[in-house]
C-alpha cells in the first residue's frame, strides 16, 4: 500500500511541475501558446527549452512549440505542422547585426538544399531584424501549416513572413539539423 502511495505522489507531482512555467537564465518559459494559424488560433506545448551560450556567456533562452511533442528531429523538420520557436535575449552582446549573422550562418551550415533557392526568402527574412532585439526583447518565429508562411514577431509586435515549406526546414534546421549550431540546446529543444 504505502509503495502505492509512494507511486501515485510521484505521478501527481509530474503533473503539476508539467503544468507549471519553467525558468531559464531567468526567463519565464510558458508551458503552451496559442499562435495565429490562418484565420484561426492553434495552441502549441512546450517541446522543449534550453540556453544558447557562446564561451561560457549565455546568449539566449530558446523554446520550441509543436502541436505534438516529438523528440525525433527529422521528422519535426519534415512536417508542415504549425510550428513555433521564441527566442529570449538574455545578453546585451546579442545586436541585430550579430543575430542577422547567426541567422545566415546557421542556414548556411545547416540547410541540407540548393540555397540559392532560398537566399532571397531568407535576405527578407533577415531583414524583419533590423529592430534592436534588446536584453530580455524576443522574437517568435511561427509556420503555418494553413498558410504556409513562416511570421516574425518581435515583442508581440507583427514585422514580416515569408512563404514556403523550405523556408520552414531551412529555418528550424538551424537548431534542428544534424550541422546545428549548438548539440546540447539541440537535444534540450527536443526534450532530452
Amino acid at each position: 500500500m504505502r509503495k502505492l502511495l509512494i507511486i501515485l505522489g510521484v505521478i501527481l507531482f509530474q503533473f503539476s511541475y508539467a503544468q507549471e512555467d519553467m525558468i531559464f537564465d531567468g526567463i519565464k518559459v510558458n508551458t503552451s501558446i496559442r499562435v495565429k494559424d490562418g484565420d484561426s488560433k492553434t495552441k502549441l506545448v512546450l517541446n522543449g527549452a534550453g540556453i544558447r551560450d557562446k564561451m561560457w556567456v549565455n546568449l539566449y533562452v530558446q523554446a520550441l512549440y509543436l502541436k505534438t511533442p516529438s523528440n525525433d528531429a527529422q521528422k519535426i523538420l519534415d512536417s508542415d505542422e504549425t510550428i513555433a520557436t521564441r527566442l529570449h535575449i538574455t545578453s546585451s552582446l546579442v545586436t541585430k547585426k550579430k543575430l542577422i549573422q547567426a541567422i545566415d550562418e546557421g542556414i548556411t551550415k545547416s540547410y541540407k538544399g540548393d540555397l540559392s533557392l532560398i537566399r532571397e526568402r531568407l535576405d527578407t527574412f533577415m531583414s524583419f531584424f533590423e529592430t534592436q532585439l534588446e536584453k530580455e526583447g524576443y522574437a517568435d518565429m511561427i509556420y503555418s501549416e494553413n498558410t504556409q508562411t513562416t511570421a516574425v514577431y518581435i515583442n508581440k509586435k507583427f514585422v514580416g513572413e515569408v512563404p514556403g515549406k523550405d523556408f520552414r526546414k531551412a529555418l528550424f534546421g538551424i537548431w534542428l539539423e544534424e550541422n546545428c549550431v549548438d548539440r546540447t540546446l539541440k537535444k534540450r529543444l527536443l526534450g532530452m
